[in-house]
């Protein structure tokens, strides 16, 4: 059941909703202890797998482009509270560029501790005054995460179902290549498909329109594993063209 304004969670006091998935919801909540505001991410369940891998990922990281934790509680997550809109373009290339080498700093932080996001998406990316905040660590893969093992259905935040058994993990979207096929396959999964992801976020943020469209689950698959890369030459340098077709490489050898 959401929780109301005035109501508690340990020394939280709710103010008002913010959103809402299927793993939970989040508030904007005081922290009284500090007289300070708060993003309160509970779950849905009992602390789960997925706020537990959230947990661990973002205590990890400290970079001004991820967002913070602050606390963890029996069936929440305390973050900093990001006030910002979610990435959306067209921008100007100058202004897409800047947004890029944030997210690219971001991610490089998060890879050189051994955790890819998996879930990079404009969504998952908020614009402040300040710059970019990368937010939703909860489908992120640890290194130290047993290896081969398929994510678990109640991981995703959109899931597509294939047939009556297989299902993918993800925004399909916003998926590289070996991702999609990872649920098939058992393949690892790198920082590489962050870097194919953010290929499509860039592209995204020139142009407005998804890099990858389809008007089904299965053309949107067949799009991302077989199309080749879109052209941004009509709006952008060159050299920024081919930087975005070395991100959406299908093989993750050729990316960067």
């Amino acid at each position: 059941m959401p929780l109301q304004a005035g109501e508690k969670l340990g020394p939280y006091e709710i103010l008002a909703p913010i959103g809402a998935g299927g793993m939970g919801e989040v508030y904007k909540a005081r922290d009284t202890r500090l007289d300070r505001i708060v993003a309160l991410k509970v779950s849905a369940a009992q602390f789960s797998e997925r706020f537990e891998r959230e947990a661990k990922a973002i205590g990890a990281l400290n970079h001004p482009n991820i967002c913070t934790l602050h606390d963890v509680g029996p069936n929440y997550l305390v973050m900093e509270y990001i006030e910002g809109t979610p990435l959306k373009g067209p921008l100007p290339v100058d202004q897409a560029l800047k947004y890029a080498v944030q997210i690219c700093d971001a991610l490089d932080a998060a890879h050189k501790k051994g955790i890819t996001h998996r879930d990079l998406k404009p969504a998952n990316i908020l614009v402040t005054k300040a710059g970019i905040k990368l937010l939703d660590f909860g489908l992120a893969k640890l290194a130290s995460a047993n290896s081969g093992q398929a994510p678990k259905p109640d991981d995703a935040t959109l899931t597509m179902a294939l047939t009556g058994r297989n299902e993918i993990v993800g925004t399909l979207y916003y998926m590289s290549p070996e991702q999609l096929q990872a649920q098939a396959n058992g393949q690892e999964i790198d920082g590489r498909s962050d870097i194919f992801s953010f290929g499509l976020v860039l592209y995204e943020m020139l142009t407005g329109k998804r890099a990858f469209e389809g008007s089904s689950p299965a053309s949107v698959i067949a799009a991302i594993m077989e199309r080749p890369a879109p052209s941004i030459a009509d709006i952008a340098p060159p050299a920024l063209d081919r930087v975005l077709k070395t991100c959406l490489a299908k093989n993750p050898d050729d990316r960067w």
